[in-house]
């Protein structure tokens, strides 16, 4: 597992943890990296489960399919992403996703049984704290991914968004931590209409953006895009 401690100390659970105390939890709860072949599935749509994953490495992706056969990647997971927390916590609900292998990876498997089970190490509960903390964020993205969606015109949604980071960064200049197409997913919109519509936004002097730094140029035309 000490090849992985750089990601872990990433993933959402291990949030704040130093390498002596994930050598005491990795120990402690017996951790240790679960190999899925390309093509398997680590959690089936309809299972269900109290346990959660962590990517360590290799390509997984979270999928839903519907009643019609109709199939949707709602995730590409990244190394460190926990994923299946939210079943974690709830009782007798199906996994709504399957999480499928695309290439040979190495999964975590956490058992939120196991780390009530054992609450009174306070490593245990630091770890139910820290995955509770990313419930939360979760749940702040969905209910801005509403908003966004609520939006009829492509630069409602992006300006939406920058004055959200605004607020959150409590700062005119900000890191957009998702790379063009997630934050295209996450404004339902197509990647490339996103990055026409930034690079005029650009043009017209409402924002400036390098990469992944962003930077409002004018509130109050941005504000009048809403």
């Amino acid at each position: 597992m000490k090849n992985y401690y750089h990601i872990l100390k990433k993933s959402k659970p291990f949030s704040g943890f130093t390498q002596e105390e994930l050598d005491d939890i990795i120990s402690f709860l017996n951790l240790s990296p679960v190999h899925f072949a390309k093509g398997s599935t680590v959690f089936n749509q309809g299972d269900l489960t109290s346990r959660s994953g962590i990517l360590l490495e290799g390509k997984i992706i979270a999928e839903s399919v519907s009643y019609s056969g109709v199939r949707r990647v709602i995730q590409t997971l990244k190394e460190g992403d926990l994923f299946g927390d939210v079943l974690m916590y709830s009782e007798n609900q199906p996994n709504p996703v399957s999480t499928l292998v695309k290439e040979d990876s190495k999964v975590v498997l956490l058992d939120i049984t196991v780390l009530m089970e054992k609450s009174c190490n306070p490593l245990c509960r630091r770890m139910l704290i820290n995955i509770l903390h990313g419930l939360a964020d979760k749940f702040w993205t969905l209910n801005r991914k509403i908003a966004y969606l609520s939006c009829n015109q492509m630069r409602q949604k992006i300006a939406m968004f920058i004055l959200d980071m605004q607020k959150k960064y409590g700062s005119q200049t900000f890191i957009v931590e998702y790379s063009r197409e997630d934050l295209a997913a996450l404004l339902g919109v197509n990647r490339s209409a996103l990055s026409r519509e930034l690079s005029r936004m650009q043009q017209e002097e409402i924002i400036s953006y390098y990469k992944s730094s962003f930077k409002i140029e004018n509130t109050d035309k941005l504000k009048a895009c809403l």
